[in-house]
């Protein structure tokens, strides 16, 4: 990997996420904010948070992918959502979605509750820094 993440000790143990992506060596790559948006730039999942963050994470692969790299080589991710009360008491159907698309890979996450988003029927959006060996 072109990139460590850390955990030191001193810091809360992480659930879900690292503390530290050391970037090493690699071809960095910055990633958009991916909304939950498909092919024709229709929202997908109006009013659900689950199908938005589901669309959002199939979005983060397709981008990766065309930059010739993988879900896994993600460093970091920044995750803006509207509602908090959501992503909470989403956690499990959340998590599969992740998974599905990361597996057990958890880089340094942020995550940060908006007013609003652009397009006001999104609830979600992702912006990814990758590094590709």
């Amino acid at each position: 990997m072109p990139f460590e993440l850390k955990n030191p000790t001193g810091l809360e143990a992480p659930v879900g996420y690292a503390h530290i992506a050391k970037i090493t060596g690699g071809t960095v790559v910055h990633v958009a904010g991916q909304a939950p948006f498909n092919e024709k730039g229709e929202v997908v999942g109006k009013g659900d948070f689950v199908a938005q963050f589901t669309q959002v994470m199939a979005n983060l692969k397709r981008a990766i992918e065309a930059a010739g790299g993988r879900p896994d080589q993600y460093a970091v991710l920044t995750i803006y959502i509207t509602d908090l009360e959501a992503y909470r008491s989403n956690k499990k159907p959340l998590g599969s979605a992740y998974r599905a698309v990361f597996g057990k890979f958890f880089p340094a996450i942020t995550l940060v509750e908006v007013k609003r988003l652009y397009n006001p029927d999104c609830m979600i959006e992702i912006a990814g820094l990758a590094v590709i060996d």
